[in-house]
């Protein structure tokens, strides 16, 4: 997975980043469905750690390309009615965190959604990766993953 990020693997070539972690993710989901139909042990903790980081990374891809046309959007519309681009502060500059924090929060949220256990996934992976720099919305993720999952279940 790394290495499809990074570059260095290539599943679909011409495809985006997106399609590429999406492909991937429907091929887990379809692998893990027919493992727990056929009575294969095995389980739902790992495929949802899967899940919830191929789902972290795609949303990661998808903000920083959306964030990137608005900025540039943003910096053209300066251009154009004579402002210099920058003085309204920082708003061309607008950056997101990087990929393996993303993946580390969708996959909190999505094993405390399956398992209906927000403080245990959040501590699980804050325990794997030690980051302090995202346990607030690791913590926010968790708990509202549970949340969605029940809003779900009622409908």
């Amino acid at each position: 997975l790394l290495e499809s990020l990074r570059g260095g693997l290539a599943f679909a070539s011409g495809q985006s980043l997106e399609a590429n972690l999406l492909l991937l993710l429907g091929a887990k989901l379809l692998a893990t469905a027919f493992c727990l139909g056929a009575g294969l042990i095995g389980g739902a903790f790992a495929p949802s750690l899967f899940f919830g980081a191929v789902l972290g990374l795609a949303y990661q891809s998808a903000a920083g390309g959306g964030l990137s046309l608005l900025a540039d959007a943003i910096a053209s519309y300066q251009s154009s009615v004579g402002i210099p681009v920058g003085s309204w502060g920082v708003i061309p500059q607008l950056t997101i965190a990087d990929a393996p924090a993303y993946a580390t929060i969708g996959a909190a949220a999505t094993l405390s959604a399956v398992f209906r256990a927000p403080l245990t996934a959040s501590l699980l992976l804050f325990e794997l990766t030690r980051a302090y720099d995202i346990v607030l919305p690791l913590l926010a993720a968790a708990g509202t993953g549970p949340l969605v999952a029940e809003f779900a279940n009622r409908r």
